[in-house]
């Protein structure tokens, strides 16, 4: 088979690709759980298995001595190990992340301002030396209360949003670890009373992300915030409906499917709940068995939103929504996007590979009725597939089309 015929054959099979690789995402999420059914130390680490509702065993027995767990040599280089694994995470865990990249956990203690990691291949824990989050976002941690909600999102980064939603913190998951504060969130004007910055009603809780750029934040009290991690701009969506009323959001992940959220509670253990993700509207779980008291979840998966619908078998791949791209496959390193018909304004020309993290971004300012730009494809690009994703001035995403680099 020649290259190019294999390339052009994939080409025309490659929605296909899309729409099955959401099976292909994690049947699976970490769990921190009480170590007995009914106990309130949530130091045990398991796994749910979300096709079977099966928790599995302790993978990580941290019951111990919680003064030895802060007892760590001095910090050499970014990270040092812990010599007491069992111990580890030291008291309850107030938040987890999983970066399937490196296949660590991170997570944060209820009453240290650390950011930790486990190295799932070794299940040897790190401290991040030097870096706390109220250092980052200079603030009080006394009074904020511990990070009790992080992800990891597509772009590689893990997240947080201090309870009293005033920081979004991001950390690298590459390379040195830095804590950075991104910034005030602001309120969505249309917010209105349901203000993101209320440590009373907003605190807890855990965070998801989608494939759009945008975190989740559900909270203790089951309220759903939308933030856009390029802008800051927090929107609250609604509140779950169909959870029981003593249930308090403590765990979300992603499920399989990447349309369905799993939640669970630290103080309900009859059952853990799926939210529909289109009307926030949550059911039980079936064939769930015994269930743990759960203070929180991670898995790699995100949320499918709207710019996965550009994949769909019989949609014309070079023009959606009045965006066409040419050539494609691309030979030259080089390829033209054209608008047609759409409002005149600044959008963002974003180049991105299939796992989500944009190689490179450049502006367009569209003023009439066709107009056409170039963008140089980076020459370390590889042979495969891309995705080119357009965004108008506020950051939505207004077409996603996938593009095919060959060298010859």
């Amino acid at each position: 088979m020649s290259k190019k015929f294999f390339f052009r054959l994939v080409w025309l099979t490659m929605p296909l690709f899309f729409n099955s690789a959401k099976s292909q995402n994690d049947p699976f999420a970490y769990a921190v759980t009480s170590i007995n059914k009914g106990g309130s130390e949530w130091i045990a680490l398991r796994k749910l298995d979300t096709r079977t509702g099966e928790f599995g065993n302790i993978l990580l027995n941290l019951q111990g001595n919680i003064q030895q767990s802060i007892k760590i040599p001095p910090a050499i280089g970014d990270a040092v190990s812990n010599p007491f694994p069992q111990s580890a995470m030291g008291n309850s865990v107030a938040a987890l992340a999983y970066d399937s990249r490196s296949n660590r956990l991170y997570y944060t203690a209820m009453s240290i301002d650390q950011l930790r990691y486990i190295d799932l291949i070794t299940l040897e824990n790190h401290i991040v030396s030097d870096q706390f989050f109220s250092k980052a976002g200079n603030y009080d941690a006394r009074n904020s209360g511990p990070i009790n909600r992080l992800v990891i999102a597509p772009d590689g980064y893990g997240y947080t949003i201090t309870n009293d939603g005033t920081h979004l913190i991001r950390f690298n998951t590459k390379g040195t670890t830095i804590l950075s504060d991104l910034g005030d969130l602001v309120d969505d004007p249309m917010n209105k009373e349901m203000t993101i910055h209320s440590i009373c009603a907003n605190s807890g809780g855990d965070m998801i992300a989608d494939d759009a750029g945008h975190l989740y934040l559900i909270t203790g009290t089951n309220k759903v915030f939308k933030v856009d991690i390029s802008t800051r701009v927090a929107t609250y969506i609604t509140k779950v409906s169909g959870l029981p009323q003593k249930f308090t959001t403590s765990g979300a992940a992603v499920g399989e499917n990447g349309s369905q959220i799993i939640v669970t509670s630290s103080i309900y253990s009859e059952e853990y709940f799926l939210i529909d993700a289109k009307t926030w509207i949550a059911s039980p779980a079936q064939n769930t068995r015994e269930i743990y008291e759960t203070a929180d979840l991670a898995n790699s998966n995100v949320l499918f939103t709207k710019s996965n619908t550009d994949f769909i078998i019989g949609k014309n791949p070079e023009s959606l929504n009045g965006i066409r791209i040419f050539p494609n496959p691309i030979l030259d390193n080089s390829v033209s996007i054209q608008f047609t018909n759409l409002p005149p304004g600044k959008y963002k020309i974003q180049l991105a590979n299939t796992l989500g993290i944009k190689l490179k971004e450049q502006l367009a300012t569209v003023t009439g009725a066709i107009h056409t730009e170039m963008m140089h494809i980076p020459r370390y690009a590889s042979e495969g597939f891309y995705l080119i994703h357009i965004l108008d001035e506020k950051n939505n995403i207004v077409s996603t089309q996938k593009l095919v680099v060959e060298h010859w």
